[in-house]
């Protein structure tokens, strides 16, 4: 009788060992699009000269001026200059389109731009101005926002006032002379020039045809800042939802919500206990990617997004995938 209760013991004990719950491993956000990137960073060896039109290989134009910066008369500086005029790339370095304020961004591009000296950030001197270039027709009807990190580490933006624009003001006696405006006092400018120009009678014209030719903003912060040359889109619906997941085995995931139509997407790093989503805007087609990851792999769903959505419970379905398979999922983005 003892062995058998002896028995009987040693069969419960192992049952209820191998019955144990398996123990997930704590979400961590990642980036899965991160080895996908091509875009590396632009090293420019200044040294000690005093000028200098710095061009990146896709275009942009920076004008360096070592009386710019707060440094030592001898020390030498370093630029490096990321270009982000791909949206994909923007979307591998995972940089959302998102304003500090939650409204909705279209990119025309991203720039990173760091001066240095012995490989610390320098600034500039208080007051003084950074001219920066776009290639031509990146600007146009856009603004500059620069990044700021909310309480989970993600970039958000907020706009900036330094939308520039050259135009041409009359002097008297047949001369003109180019100056540079913010765009913002554009109205003023071209009314004190009517009297002068015949040219300017369609003011509206004469405008538009400006800022669309405009390529060049000035900035006196650039310190530990993305660039983005944006324009706040227009969205009329927001929508709240709950992603649902029986399985259990996921700690977390990583969330894309991408438009069809827009450069644009919002990323959301979620735990598998708070799968909520507040105030998504919703524009032409949008779809929310969800990729979670485990001892077993990676693995995905995809969802269409639409207004008639709005408070609803969305049930994952969860399928294995590989690196290239997400790849191919987010080449299909425009």
């Amino acid at each position: 009788m003892k062995i058998h209760y002896l028995f009987f013991t040693l069969i419960l004990t192992a049952l209820l060992f191998n019955c144990k719950p398996e123990i997930v491993t704590p979400f961590i956000p990642k980036n899965h699009l991160a080895e996908f990137q091509t875009e590396k960073s632009q090293i420019f060896d200044l040294d000690t000269i005093s000028f200098e039109k710095i061009k990146g290989k896709h275009g942009t134009k920076i004008n360096f001026n070592r009386d710019l910066f707060d440094i030592e008369e001898n020390a030498k500086i370093q630029l490096e200059l990321i270009e982000l005029y791909d949206f994909k790339e923007i979307l591998y370095q995972n940089i959302q389109t998102l304003t500090t304020d939650n409204k909705l961004l279209e990119s025309s591009g991203v720039l990173k731009i760091k001066f240095t000296v012995d490989g610390k950030e320098i600034q500039l001197k208080k007051g003084k101005k950074l001219m920066i270039e776009t290639p031509e027709g990146k600007l146009g009807n856009n603004d500059i926002f620069l990044s700021e990190l909310d309480s989970l580490e993600k970039i958000k933006w907020k706009i900036t006032n330094q939308n520039y624009i050259n135009f041409d003001v009359y002097k008297g006696g047949g001369i003109t002379v180019l100056i540079t405006i913010p765009r913002d006092s554009l109205d003023y400018y071209i009314q004190q020039q009517k009297k002068y120009n015949n040219q300017l009678k369609k003011e509206d014209l004469v405008k538009n045809e400006l800022i669309r030719k405009s390529n060049l903003f000035i900035l006196q912060n650039i310190n530990s800042k993305w660039i983005n040359i944006d324009r706040i889109v227009n969205t009329t619906s927001k929508i709240n939802f709950e992603l649902y997941n029986d399985k259990k085995e996921f700690s977390g995931f990583n969330t894309y919500i991408t438009y069809q139509d827009l450069s644009s997407f919002l990323y959301y790093p979620i735990t598998n206990n708070n799968l909520f989503f507040y105030d998504i805007p919703i524009k032409g087609k949008v779809k929310i990617t969800v990729i979670g990851e485990n001892k077993n792999g990676i693995f995905y769903d995809q969802i269409e997004l639409n207004k008639a959505l709005h408070n609803s419970k969305l049930k994952l379905n969860l399928k294995k995938i590989s690196k290239e398979g997400i790849k191919k999922i987010f080449d299909k983005v425009e």
